[in-house]
């Protein structure tokens, strides 16, 4: 796994090791399972192993020392609505799974790109929210994949992706953010949410020790008491904090997206008529983010992926509105204090270190000003 990377003809030979050849009805033997025995799989089970991780991959050399095998981490996760007409986003989400990795790695050279594609319900539901480790092999995404348990139901016209958001907010533990630099954050839906928090949905989620890792990840202030009186709007903007964090409204609802709007601020919300275009609309923000696409090029790069000049037109101009080079700023930042992006054959002293030794100032793991600094961090 150290030095594996993505191509299609490795997630095509996982897909049939793991027998997913069908495009539809990929879950349906997980969806059996987990309504017979009321589980979900570890692999997609939130409350096991809550902290998700985000990591540089190692080999150990002979010297004790250690290489970086791909480059600096950048994890990219998805909270995705799999209610009613969105039901069939996990069967969308491992067709398209190869275009969103080859086009999002293309804006990301150098970095090791690894997901977490999530799947959110309603309260309502046996299954409210579902969330994998971040993930880089074939292998792995495909197993969490043909996993998750999306129930098909309507519930009512708010949805609840905000306890998915909460772990992406509280529950996440990243290489990036250690430095400086931040992952992305994807929250995909058609409908409005509920903006407030129950505690005993929290408990069912994630079982009666949450609190206990929202604690260890660095975020004492965050109480039982304290949750009945957080808004989705407190989470967003905590989660901006760690990712680069959007919302894409799928559909022409304007209702919808001005509730969004006002929740992550109308340059985060963007508009896409079908989740067919979202490794499209994924990687084009991504890639505006880093300064690896100029916004000068958006248009015939999404003439190259999208064949409706209408559609083209429109997704030009909702991402032209948002914040454009924001992780390039980051990396500057980083530059100006003295430090590099570490890159692969880069080493270190220690796996626990925050820079490579030629760095010049390589500091110990405690060293950061992220909240999560104190984590205790297993690395790959």
């Amino acid at each position: 796994m150290g030095r594996d990377l993505f191509t299609r003809t490795s997630y095509e030979a996982a897909r049939v090791a793991h027998k997913v050849t069908k495009t539809s009805h990929v879950t349906r033997e997980a969806e059996q399972k987990a309504h017979s025995t009321g589980k979900l799989n570890p692999a997609v089970d939130p409350a096991v192993d809550m902290i998700r991780r985000s990591l540089m991959r190692f080999e150990p050399k002979d010297d004790g020392t250690f290489e970086v095998t791909i480059g600096c981490p950048i994890p990219i996760e998805s909270t995705c609505d799999t209610t009613g007409s969105m039901g069939d986003n996990v069967d969308i989400a491992m067709k398209n799974f190869p275009d969103l990795y080859e086009l999002a790695a293309e804006f990301l050279p150098g970095y090791d790109p690894q997901f977490a594609l999530g799947i959110f319900g309603d309260v309502c539901d046996r299954f409210v929210f579902q969330r994998p480790q971040f993930e880089m092999t074939p292998d792995a995404i495909v197993n969490y994949l043909k996993n998750m348990v999306p129930e098909h139901a309507g519930g009512d016209a708010p949805e609840d992706p905000h306890y998915g958001l909460f772990a992406a907010a509280y529950l996440t533990s990243t290489y990036a953010n250690r430095i400086g630099l931040k992952g992305y954050h994807f929250l995909i839906t058609d409908a409005t949410a509920h903006s407030r928090f129950s505690y005993d949905t929290f408990v069912r989620i994630f079982g009666d020790k949450f609190l206990e890792k929202v604690h260890e990840n660095g975020f004492e202030n965050i109480s039982k008491e304290s949750i009945s009186s957080l808004s989705i709007h407190e989470v967003v903007l905590d989660l901006l904090k760690r990712s680069h964090a959007y919302m894409i409204h799928i559909g022409s609802s304007w209702g919808s997206s001005n509730f969004w709007e006002q929740i992550y601020g109308a340059e985060r919300v963007v508009m896409i008529p079908s989740t067919e275009y979202l490794p499209v609309a994924e990687a084009a923000i991504i890639g505006l983010t880093e300064g690896t696409l100029d916004v000068g090029d958006l248009k015939e790069y999404l003439k190259k992926h999208i064949q409706p000049v209408k559609v083209v037109n429109r997704l030009a101009t909702e991402l032209e509105k948002i914040d454009l080079r924001a992780q390039e700023a980051l990396r500057y930042k980083i530059i100006s204090n003295g430090h590099q992006i570490p890159k692969a054959g880069d080493i270190f002293r220690s796996k626990t270190d925050l820079w490579p030794i030629s760095d010049g100032k390589t500091s110990e793991s405690g060293s950061s000003d992220d909240s999560e600094a104190s984590t205790k961090l297993e690395w790959l």
